[in-house]
């Protein structure tokens, strides 16, 4: 018992001189410390550090004049700009010592003095660890440098490292040899970079995980949300719990029961698992024994109940899906504007009297005429004498013609006004660039959901539209008039006015060259079959399938608009980019698409009512969920262009056609019969009254370079992909024609012919048998599998195996008795 207090003594001795030492210490800290002193030292650092960085960066341009001084003193004062302290100073830190690693010396030096002066709390110790951090960064950076690039010469001493980095390397090649020395340099510098700042380690271990750990699957809420989904493996039920403390796990499980019973209503809200996605840390307080628990409930972050404010309030964007894509710039289209070409006035005055005199001569009296200019066309506008008839005028039109000489004449009333208009080709043509509509201040100011710039009125206006309020376009005109350009233009101002996530494209050309060139849009613009090699189709089967596809789309967005009560994709939009709608129950942002037919004609002679039907059934329900059609054709026949396919398309452009009975079907008027051709168009949107346009032009060569433009910005991964389509014919119990009872009723008269005629083709047994395309592609395929015909060979007709009706009897009948 007596030599416990002696120890204690000796003990409380040895504490007492320790904490003389220690307050001392803290004297002389709290004294360096200070704001005085701090201030003084980071002055005197920060310029210590210019002074080091003038000296080391003159000597980079003087060291070869005062190189002499090394051996002769005396000779003079130095040419470096601190004279021969900057000169000597200089040398030791970069030919002797660090070399490149010596301009860093002053970098760290001022960004320490400026730390320092800065932050207030920091005492000297804290700048003594500062320092040596930045010795250990020099240090490494010097082997580095030594190590992996060859010498620079006597500037920098033996090499970029300086002779620290030699010596450093040199004594791990004897340890470990060049490869090894290398490998501990940069295995030194990550341990390095890692210690520094603790963000290099997480961005290497992301890096690793993008290599190695599959991608969770994620839904996007925009704004650069995503939120991780659960796999299909993990149980829906079970939520996470984060436990920290120092007790046994049935400890810690105990006090979780505890204060999940303490909680009640929280934890079993916790645990509902009805269609929540996304976690948010949600602490517990801790209980009596000091344990912590933290528990992950599972949120539905798009309800505005669970949804934080901030981030709710923020409407989805579905650009972000691609935010770093850039809408192509004017700059790629041509400029016509020196090339434009003004009507003269010596022009205007002849043709004006022409047309007064040509009336006189009918005894139609003018009170006066006005005058429009555009860029092919010119309306003369005349106000005729009381008791005129328009009607009387416009039988004249042939005879106005021949008395201007000009073609292209088309006589008319002027909507809203009292006068007739007489629109007459000009001598010399403008063209109007595509360029000049777009950069058009009126159209760049639309707030149009689809805007269409497709040519200049006789006003030399702009005109534009909105293909969502049309809905539907019918374009028609003879070969060489511009219908193709015309689609071209409407393509355009699409492509420079909608992002990638707010329009797709359905292109179908059987021609396969006019709508070929936007085939690179795959993963920007475009949408296709699940199955389809290309995106651009030109099979007719394909386009069938294609439609119908198109029809189970529109059914299925009808479904979204029920179950979110509105009315047109607008309103569902609307809702969805305020958050109400939530994606984890199917709903999801509606892009606008514009389904383009070119050649409709070609495939009504070959598909029929195969293909017209779903056309009809999109053009007359597809409005409102954002499906669009636009079929052109060069022959407006009324066996094509059928009254049902009329009465759902109204908007209407005309370009000149061959008859005025062309003219009427395509209008129900005459006058696309009159115009001039190159891209002169009569256009009916909607409205009672024709507006006669000339289309805007844009080449091939523009086409191309706007389209590849598009190909190098950041594009969707996927395609957009249609729902998928599979036909009677290749779904399950359908008739494929594999045995006889699943065959066509038609089948062996199908047989018959082929075999009587020697030829096996699909567009025979249409014309013979009075069938539509799909009914006959299917029968055709049944021959097949039944070995009477052979397989497809393209264009080409499938050759005929059965010889002789005979042979063909003892199948058929072979088959009837199986």
């Amino acid at each position: 018992m007596s030599k416990s207090p002696k120890t204690a003594v000796k003990k409380k001795k040895k504490g007492g001189s320790g904490s003389k030492l220690v307050k001392w210490g803290l004297k002389l800290t709290a004294v360096l410390s200070s704001n005085v002193v701090r201030v003084i030292v980071s002055v005197l650092l920060l310029l210590l550090a210019l002074v080091i960085l003038v000296c080391e960066i003159s000597y980079l341009f003087t060291w070869k004049q005062d190189l002499s001084l090394l051996t002769q003193p005396d000779l003079g004062v130095a040419a470096n700009l601190c004279g021969n302290f900057g000169f000597n100073l200089a040398h030791f830190f970069i030919a002797r010592l660090l070399g490149l690693g010596a301009f860093f010396l002053p970098v760290l030096m001022g960004a320490l003095a400026i730390r320092c002066m800065r932050r207030k709390g920091e005492g000297i110790f804290k700048m003594l660890v500062n320092i040596l951090w930045g010795a250990i960064s020099i240090s490494l950076l010097c082997a580095f440098l030594c190590e992996f690039i060859p010498s620079a010469g006597y500037v920098f001493g033996s090499g970029l490292g300086g002779s620290m980095g030699v010596q450093m390397t040199k004594w791990l090649q004897l340890l470990t040899g060049p490869v090894g020395t290398g490998a501990i340099i940069v295995l030194l510098l990550l341990v390095w970079g890692i210690l520094l700042d603790g963000r290099v380690a997480e961005r290497i271990g992301s890096f690793f995980d993008r290599l190695f750990v599959p991608k969770p699957k994620t839904v996007d809420l925009g704004d650069g949300l995503t939120i991780a989904m659960q796999e299909e493996s993990a149980a829906p039920d079970l939520v996470p719990i984060e436990i920290e403390g120092n007790d046994s796990e049935d400890e810690e499980e105990g006090e979780d029961e505890e204060e999940d019973e303490e909680e009640g209503d929280e934890t079993e809200a916790v645990n509902e698992p009805d269609e929540t996605f996304g976690e948010v840390e949600e602490p517990m307080p801790e209980d009596d024994m000091g344990i912590k628990i933290e528990v992950i409930p599972a949120k539905d972050e798009t309800d505005p109940d669970n949804m934080p404010d901030d981030k709710w309030r923020q409407r989805y964007d579905p650009r972000l899906s691609l935010s770093h894509y850039n809408f192509p710039p004017i700059s790629l289209l041509k400029d016509y504007s020196s090339s434009e070409v003004r009507v003269s006035q010596e022009e205007i005055n002849a043709n004006s009297q022409r047309i007064v005199n040509c009336l006189k001569n009918y005894k139609i009296g003018v009170e006066g005429i006005k005058v429009k200019t555009g860029p092919t066309v010119t309306l003369y506008m005349i106000v005729p004498a009381p008791g005129v008839r328009i009607a009387s005028v416009m039988r004249l039109e042939d005879d106005i013609a021949r008395s201007l000489a000009a073609t292209g004449v088309r006589v008319c009333q002027v909507p809203g006004t009292n006068y007739i208009g007489i629109e007459v080709a000009n001598e010399k043509p403008s063209i109007v660039g595509m360029r000049s509509l777009l950069n058009d201040t009126a159209f760049q100011a639309t707030k149009y959901e689809l805007p269409i710039a497709i040519g200049k009125t006789i006003s030399n206006e702009v005109y534009s539209f909105d293909l969502a309020k049309v809905p539907h376009l019918l374009v028609a005109g003879a070969t060489g008039m511009g219908k193709s350009v015309g689609l071209n233009t409407i393509i355009a101002s699409l492509l420079y006015r909608k992002h990638p996530s707010e329009l797709k494209f359905v292109l179908v050309d059987p021609k396969m060259v006019e709508l070929s060139l936007y085939g690179k849009l795959l993963n920007h613009y475009l949408a296709k079959m699940p199955e389809a090699e290309e995106a651009v189709i030109t099979d007719t089967q394909k386009v069938i399938y294609t439609l119908m596809s198109l029809c189970k789309l529109m059914d299925d967005r009808y479904l979204l608009l029920k179950a979110a009560g509105v009315r047109n994709l607008k309103e569902y939009n609307e809702k969805f980019l305020s958050r109400q709608l939530n994606p984890l129950k199917g709903h999801e942002y509606m892009t606008y698409i514009v389904v383009i037919i070119d050649e409709y004609a070609d495939l009504m002679m070959t598909a029929g009512r195969e293909v017209e039907d779903p056309i009809i059934r999109l053009a007359q329900k597809a409005r409102a969920v954002g499906i669009h059609l636009i079929i052109a054709t060069q022959r407006p026949t009324t066996n094509f262009i059928t009254g049902s396919i009329k009465a759902n398309f109204p908007g209407r452009i005309a370009f000149k056609v061959i008859s005025s009975v062309d003219s009427k079907t395509i209008l129900d008027q005459t006058g696309a019969n009159q115009l001039i051709g190159k891209g002169d168009m009569l256009v009916l949107t909607g409205s009672a009254d024709l507006t006669r346009v000339q289309c805007a032009f844009i080449d091939t060569p523009e086409v191309s370079a706007l389209v590849d433009y598009i190909q190098k910005q950041q594009a969707f991964p996927t395609p957009y992909i249609l729902p998928d389509y599979v036909p009677e014919s290749e779904a399950p119990g359908g008739t494929s024609g594999g045995d006889a009872a699943s065959r066509d009723e038609l089948f062996a008269d199908a047989a018959r012919l082929i075999v009587s005629e020697g030829v096996g083709s699909t567009s025979l047994i249409q014309r013979k048998m009075n069938l539509g395309y799909n009914r006959a592609g299917r029968i055709m395929d049944q021959l097949h599998d039944a070995g009477i015909v052979g397989p497809s060979e393209g264009s080409k007709p499938r050759q005929v195996l059965i010889s002789s009706l005979e042979s063909l009897e003892f199948i058929l009948g072979k088959d009837d008795a199986i």
